[in-house]
This record gives C-alpha cells, sequence and structure tokens, in this order.
C-alpha cells in the first residue's frame, strides 16, 4: 500500500513538473496559431489559459485573446508609470512617466476599436490599431530617451510592441469575408 501510494506521489509530481515545464503547450489549437507569430511564447503565454473558455480556437479566437491581454498589460503599464511618476528620480523622468500615461489611455482607445474591428473580421482597422497602439509603446520610450531619464516602463512597452506585432500577423491570418 506505502509503495503505490509513493508511486502516485512521483507520478502526480512527474504531471505537475511537465506542466510548469511547458505552460505554452498547455492547449494545441492556441499553439498551432502562435506557432505563426513573430513570438510565440508571449503569444502562447498570454492565451492558453483562456482558451478553455472557447468552442473553437482560431487565429480570430486567438487575436481576441492576445487583444484582451494586451489591455491588460496596457493597464499594468500605466499603474506601473502613475506608481513610479511619484517616486521619479528627476522632474524629467516625472514628465515622461505622465506622458507614457496618456499614451496608454491612447493605447486603450485604440484597443477598443480593434475589438469592434475583430467582431467584423477587419483585418485592415486591426492592422492600423495595433500599429498605433505600438506606436503609443515607442513615444512612451521616446520620451525617456530625450530625457536621458531611466524607464521603468521599458519592459512592459517592449512586451507591449511585440504582442502588436503578433496581433497584426494573426490578423493576417483571418480568412475574408465575401
Amino acid at each position: 500500500m506505502a509503495g503505490a501510494r509513493a508511486a502516485l506521489i512521483v507520478l502526480a509530481a512527474a504531471v505537475v513538473a511537465l506542466q510548469l515545464a511547458s505552460p505554452a503547450t498547455g492547449n494545441p489549437a492556441v499553439a498551432a496559431v502562435c506557432k505563426n507569430t513573430p513570438f510565440p511564447d508571449l503569444c502562447t503565454g498570454s492565451t492558453t489559459k483562456h482558451a478553455e473558455k472557447y468552442e473553437t480556437v482560431d487565429p480570430l479566437t486567438v487575436l481576441g485573446m492576445q487583444v484582451d491581454a494586451f489591455k491588460k498589460r496596457v493597464r499594468a503599464a500605466s499603474r506601473r508609470a502613475k506608481k513610479e511618476a511619484k517616486k521619479a528620480a528627476s522632474p524629467e523622468q516625472r514628465r515622461a512617466l505622465n506622458l507614457c500615461k496618456s499614451f496608454y489611455l491612447d493605447a486603450g482607445d485604440n484597443l477598443g476599436a480593434c475589438k469592434r474591428a475583430i467582431v467584423f473580421k477587419d483585418g485592415v482597422t486591426i492592422r492600423a490599431t495595433m500599429s498605433m497602439a505600438a506606436q503609443d509603446m515607442q513615444n512612451c520610450d521616446e520620451e525617456f530617451r530625450k530625457a536621458a531619464a531611466k524607464n521603468p516602463v521599458c519592459d512592459l512597452n517592449r512586451s507591449l510592441v511585440e504582442m502588436a506585432e503578433n496581433c497584426r500577423v494573426l490578423s493576417n491570418m483571418i480568412p475574408a469575408t465575401s
């Protein structure tokens, strides 16, 4: 009995270890769509856990999940910018962080337009809104370069630009409506 219990514990530990080692491959349909994006790990990592909510997982579904994940990450970046602005090392850094908050608001507006375009499978609008959202992140980064100040939201901006690129590629996978 004790041997069977030990074997069961070892088996359970192995299953958990495998799941932790490869979280991005949790849903084969998501992995199949995301493998065609420029940043497949980011794509699968930000959508796999939500895939079970959908009957069908196709490029359009993954795109919708990516835009939702993008929106959450924009909110996180905005919160970080607000927090960092309060303890900014210089007036230049504070000004850059405050400008970044306005860029994040603009990105949120673009994401709303993107979500509406997904409903209509409007790839052109999706690509345009994602390009504008990526530009907002790059504008934020540029403010820190101009001020020669440390950018505490650089990592978030980089991942947001990568997510935008994934979304643009996913929009090209949407079948045209007739």
